[in-house]
């Protein structure tokens, strides 16, 4: 089963007035999205390539990607922070790529958060040479330590629904010329396998061939096989999720901490969603899948302040909403409204390109239609308050946005027209999906300009 089932245990009639809360059922996906399986691309020695072909690869299909960089190797330090407000995970691989990196645990993350800003900072970590340092320290500064191929070690080279038996040795299977993933099929091979195990697999890539790979030089991929890999990812959506290694460990480990509770009352469902993971590396606040029974065909779903976007099928309501931001109400609600709405005001934006989804959904940036300011051209990245905020397409045709915690984020058609008012919620959120056409999201000051096709 794809799922986290939370019955809560039936009450009986007599104790049930009117006007009192009834039991629901609740349940979490295994994965983002009731996704059958994960998978993710880790690359590793921070080679030129990764910038100039992995990333524009990944921003055609609306998938991020997980780049382990060396810090004496002195990578495109600007190319990688670029990816990294593009949504992708950076995570150290070392300070000098020695036989084994114990001793620089902390101290190649420190250097790192010197140079590339993300939300939590460095928190991913892949050794080099597949030699596992201290894992004592490794688990005080990341919350994923990345081997190389399970196999080499007796263990398995996909890891189940439950993730690793021990977080400083997540497997992940070499590709390339001396690995054993080489094609588009070998990929895809892997990817439906852990869709029937409901498991997770990882990738590790050094450089691909006949591309500019610095001292990535191990082990050369085809990038053809990678593109074939995420085209059949996108066409599969449904059931395979892709995301970042930091991502996916941080929804398994939420989701295996949470509880969920809901009940309703005055014709509403209220939602609880709770886990108690405490350390120092991360607030755990990825959005959790969540499905909740419900006879309806409108709704519409809050958390604090932020509108959740929702789907209704097969007799559930599905959202993503995030562990202790607040309850979760579902009420009945109309279809949303375009509301009148002068042409978007932005003081700076950054336009972004991909293309999306198994529905004919893709974005890419843009001139400048009718109903749209001038303001939405691109523009350099910048921070709002030392943030660096993200938005984007993801694979599935949503409009999606990173590190918005508390900031206004408003959607506008083509025309101008409001189609959606939320509040930032969490570390990563999807804030719209709709028709066809240019889009563009203004979260606090900020603006950026999208098509979906």
């Amino acid at each position: 089963m794809n799922y986290k089932k939370i019955s809560i245990a039936a009450v009986t009639a007599g104790m049930f007035a009117a006007g009192s809360a009834f039991a629901q059922t609740a349940e979490i996906g295994t994965w983002s999205g009731f996704r059958k399986g994960a998978a993710s691309f880790t690359f590793d020695d921070g080679a030129p390539s990764h910038v100039t072909d992995a990333g524009p690869t990944f921003k055609k299909y609306g998938y991020k990607a997980t780049f382990n960089l060396v810090v004496n190797w002195n990578p495109n330090w600007s190319g990688f922070q670029g990816l990294a407000d593009e949504g992708h995970e950076i995570a150290s691989h070392s300070n000098t790529h020695g036989q084994n990196m114990s001793g620089e645990e902390a101290s190649s993350k420190k250097a790192i958060e010197g140079k590339i800003k993300q939300k939590y900072g460095i928190i991913t970590v892949a050794y080099p040479n597949c030699n596992v340092p201290n894992e004592s320290a490794v688990k005080q500064n990341y919350i994923v330590g990345r081997i190389c191929n399970g196999s080499w070690k007796g263990m398995g080279d996909e890891m189940g629904k439950d993730g690793p038996s021990n977080w400083a040795q997540v497997p992940a299977t070499m590709t390339g010329a001396e690995g054993q993933l080489k094609s588009t099929n070998d990929f895809t091979g892997r990817m439906q396998k852990v869709i029937q195990s409901n498991g997770w697999a990882a990738f590790l890539t050094h450089g691909f061939q006949g591309k500019q790979n610095g001292n990535a030089n191990y082990s050369p991929t085809d990038l053809n096989a990678i593109d074939g890999a995420l085209k059949w990812a996108q066409q599969n959506d449904k059931d395979i999720w892709v995301a970042p290694m930091g991502h996916v460990a941080m929804y398994l480990k939420e989701r295996k901490a949470s509880k969920v509770e809901a009940s309703s009352s005055g014709g509403n469902i209220t939602v609880k969603l709770t886990h108690n993971i405490a350390d120092n590396i991360s607030k755990y606040d990825y959005p959790l899948s969540i499905r909740v029974k419900f006879d309806g065909s409108k709704a519409e779903v809050k958390q604090g302040d932020a509108k959740l976007e929702s789907k209704i099928d097969g007799g559930y309501i599905y959202f993503d909403a995030v562990p202790n931001a607040g309850d979760i109400v579902i009420s009945g609600g109309e279809a949303p409204k375009p509301e009148s709405s002068s042409s978007v005001e932005a003081t700076s934006s950054s336009a972004t390109e991909a293309s999306s989804s198994s529905r004919s959904h893709h974005h890419s940036s843009s001139s400048t239609e009718p109903g749209l300011s001038s303001a939405t051209e691109a523009l350099p990245m910048q921070a709002i308050d030392g943030r660096h905020l993200v938005a984007y397409v993801d694979a599935s045709g949503y409009i999606t946005v990173q590190n918005a915690q508390g900031l206004n984020i408003t959607v506008f058609n083509s025309l101008g027209n409001v189609v959606r008012t939320t509040k930032g919620i969490g570390m990563l959120q999807k804030v719209y999906t709709g028709a066809k056409g240019m889009y563009v999201v203004k979260i606090g000051n900020r603006a950026w300009t999208m098509n979906i096709k």
